[in-house]
């Protein structure tokens, strides 16, 4: 389990609000929501490998695979925060119309004709000059992407199996196929193979390459989120109100949080 509250809490929270550091503020409950989705899908890759009834097995192996996906999305929205890609949030609204339209690195736009195209977003042009402005920048994300994208990696991803499980099925383990004695059919023309219902199951690894994969995806974004908490907070075990500075900004955040007091305030059951 990666528990984020021994790392930052409250009182983080509240240093980063008084120096006026909303984005870093922001930042650690994003972190929170990243923890959280990990454990989840820990929690499932661990009652998978516990189980003797395969369809109990492949369930929760599946909700694994769907909860580390969901992970990598979330290192995006920390750092679009903790390094001033947003302009201000001034209400709940705002917030959420940041994370939708400006936290993404790339969107569907339509051009003349009215057909769509894909477009870099200023949240990526911000991030590519700052790689090439920035020293501290280029190297943060040199080793940002080598995490990010390993969820895609060729021979450990799950990225294209999750997206598969989600929208378009077709993703089953071979066990299970062997188990219910499940055939393929081919429609044939001329000795040329012109349909096979093999088509409809484009993922069909084992038990064992499932474990193996999440086992390597766990691992990461366990490296991840510590390398992400320690470039971002430094030592966040001390509390001066001076906080780790900044690698770098991109210098978007100009709010002023005008507060004469800041509560903290528990949530109630």
């Amino acid at each position: 389990m990666y528990r984020i509250n021994n790392k930052l809490n409250d009182i983080n929270i509240l240093e980063y609000l008084t120096l006026n550091d909303l984005g870093r503020a922001i930042s650690v409950y994003k972190f929170y929501d990243m923890s959280n989705s990990y454990n989840a899908a820990e929690f499932s890759f661990k009652e998978a490998q516990k189980q003797t009834d395969i369809y109990k097995k492949f369930y929760f192996l599946k909700e694994a695979i769907i909860g580390f996906n969901s992970c990598y999305d979330y290192p995006w929205q920390i750092i679009y925060f903790a390094f001033d890609f947003f302009d201000k949030i001034t209400s709940a609204e705002e917030y959420k119309k940041d994370l939708k339209n400006e936290c993404k690195t790339y969107e569907w736009r339509k051009n003349t004709n009215g057909d769509k195209t894909y477009h870099k977003t200023i949240f990526s042009e911000d991030i590519e000059r700052l790689k090439q402005t920035d020293c501290n920048a280029k190297d943060f994300f040199k080793d940002f992407e080598k995490y990010i994208i390993f969820v895609s990696n060729q021979d450990y991803g799950i990225r294209q199996w999750a997206n598969n499980i989600k929208h378009q099925g077709g993703f089953v383990v071979s066990d299970i196929l062997k188990h219910d004695k499940i055939t393929y059919v081919e429609c044939l023309q001329d000795d040329l193979l012109t349909f096979t219902t093999e088509w409809l199951y484009p993922h069909t690894p084992s038990f064992d390459e499932i474990i193996t994969r999440l086992e390597k995806q766990k691992n990461n974004l366990t490296n991840f989120m510590d390398w992400l908490c320690d470039s971002i907070f430094g030592n966040s075990q001390i509390i001066d109100f001076k906080s780790k500075p900044k690698l770098f900004s991109a210098g978007r955040y100009t709010q002023d949080i005008k507060s004469s007091i800041i509560i903290h305030r528990t949530i109630q059951q």
